[in-house]
């Protein structure tokens, strides 16, 4: 008769482990992890601005996923979604190895009219042009293109 109880108990304790597991993959997807501002984010983030002056914008993918905008360096930060996180990964790729901004080296104008920084806590490297001809080679298409990314904001 104990035989029977413990194999009972065995076999409930499997059942409630089992239901755990698949109430655990059909829930929503998860949250992005580490911070949602990018001011205190820890991980890796692309920064594109755009213009120069104190009212330029600047837009930011964090590893994440989140997407974030702000008009001038001391605006608010404003969310604008989350990137999938294969595309988002695909970007950071580009960044890194095509492009080789870790490694870049060119000397920053005065007033560039735009930029494209790779970020990782203080760490950052940035490449900069004053127009868009002189922008370094494959640097203009990924400036182009991480921009599509983002709604069209007040500019």
């Amino acid at each position: 008769m104990s035989c029977r109880i413990v194999r009972l108990f065995v076999l409930v304790g499997l059942m409630l482990l089992g239901g755990g597991a698949y109430a655990q993959e059909t829930q929503e997807p998860q949250q992005p992890t580490g911070s949602h501002f990018p001011n205190r984010f820890t991980g890796r983030q692309l920064v594109v601005t755009a213009g120069h002056g104190e009212d330029r914008p600047e837009y930011r993918l964090l590893d994440n996923g989140l997407l974030f905008y702000r008009k001038g360096s001391d605006g608010a930060f404003q969310q604008l979604g989350q990137h999938p996180k294969d595309k988002t990964m695909e970007w950071f790729r580009r960044a890194e190895q095509e492009l080789k901004i870790k490694s870049f080296t060119a000397e920053q104008p005065e007033h560039a009219e735009a930029s494209v920084a790779w970020k990782k806590g203080k760490t950052e490297f940035t490449a900069a042009w004053e127009n868009k001809k002189e922008a370094p080679e494959g640097y203009r298409d990924f400036y182009e293109d991480f921009l599509k990314l983002f709604p069209k904001m007040n500019k």
